[in-house]
């Protein structure tokens, strides 16, 4: 179980965000154009898939490692040394998702502390605010085990270099 978590969590909650948001808008255009009414709280819930689908997308855009990235000097390192790169790039990238989780935090705190209701749900504003706490935590995740894995292919590299 928690193996199939590890490799589908955040396609799990972006298919389901996305396909949630298309049906919503989908629906949208239906009652606006066809029965010449609209919903009013599609376009608000739409909105707030597509801010949470956003942040879980960064989570794995790091597990892929598809993430934009400059690559003109490290790629003129030496293999091994790219992978020292590659490590201290991800412990950069770990003090800024501590950064934003730590801020998204507490401007969710505020937000609750207010009593913020979304005017159109009546959702508490914070919920929506947690997304960039709850996405770059995942983003934490996946950043360590990048740095395993390069650990562990640094480990073979020199490994096979003894042998």
């Amino acid at each position: 179980m928690f193996k199939f978590l590890d490799k589908h969590l955040e396609e799990i909650f972006m298919v389901f965000l996305l396909s949630l948001m298309s049906i919503l808008i989908g629906a949208q255009v239906f009652m606006r154009y066809v029965m010449n009414d609209s919903l009013t709280w599609s376009e608000e819930l739409a909105r707030y898939a597509f801010i949470w689908a956003t942040y879980i997308g960064v989570a794995s855009g790091v597990k892929r490692n598809a993430h934009i990235c400059v690559e003109a000097a490290v790629t003129k390192l030496p293999a091994l040394y790219q992978r020292y790169a590659a490590i201290v790039a991800h412990i950069l990238f770990i003090a800024f998702a501590i950064l934003v989780m730590k801020e998204g935090y507490a401007l969710t705190q505020k937000i609750l502390s207010f009593g913020q209701k979304s005017s159109a749900l009546g959702i508490p504003m914070g919920w929506i605010y947690l997304a960039p706490t709850v996405g770059f935590g995942l983003v934490i995740v996946r950043l360590i085990q990048r740095i395993v894995f390069e650990i562990q292919t640094i480990r073979r590299s020199h490994g096979e270099v003894k042998s």
